[in-house]
């Protein structure tokens, strides 16, 4: 059953400053500004989009987005608290112990209306793969 919810309406921020715009916020309480924040960011969709392959581990994101080890697991730290990916474990043949991430979403809608600026996630859940509210 898919379903889809507003994640945070709220008015457009008036500030426009570069050290608001360029700072990584990852706060669990999210809102409408700071996730276009997040998603405004390059390393960020390359992680998005890669993710929609499959599940990946950090490592190969590092490859896959060309960046540094630092900037990816700050990304996906942020993206993590956003609600927008999941960790998953995986054993590799070697038999050691890695983290795997995969997307927690397969649709993200922007609209702004009235100075009003609303975010929709149509998200998956843990367990089963089915779409669940965010």
């Amino acid at each position: 059953m898919a379903t889809s919810a507003d994640v945070v309406t709220e008015p457009l921020p008036d500030s426009d400053s570069p050290s608001e715009r360029d700072s990584v916020r990852c706060r669990k309480t999210g809102s409408a500004p700071r996730l276009l924040e997040l998603l405004d960011n390059e390393y960020t969709r390359n992680i998005l989009k890669a993710l929609c392959r499959g599940p990946q581990r950090g490592r190969d994101l590092i490859d896959t987005c060309e960046a540094s080890r630092a900037t990816i697991y700050r990304r996906l730290d942020c993206l993590e608290a956003a609600g927008l990916i999941a960790t998953g474990a995986y054993v590799d043949p070697d038999g050691h112990h890695c983290e795997t991430y995969r997307l927690r979403l397969d649709r993200l809608r922007v609209s702004v209306e009235s100075g009003t600026v609303s975010v929709t996630v149509r998200s998956t859940t843990e367990d089963d793969g089915t779409h669940s509210d965010q």
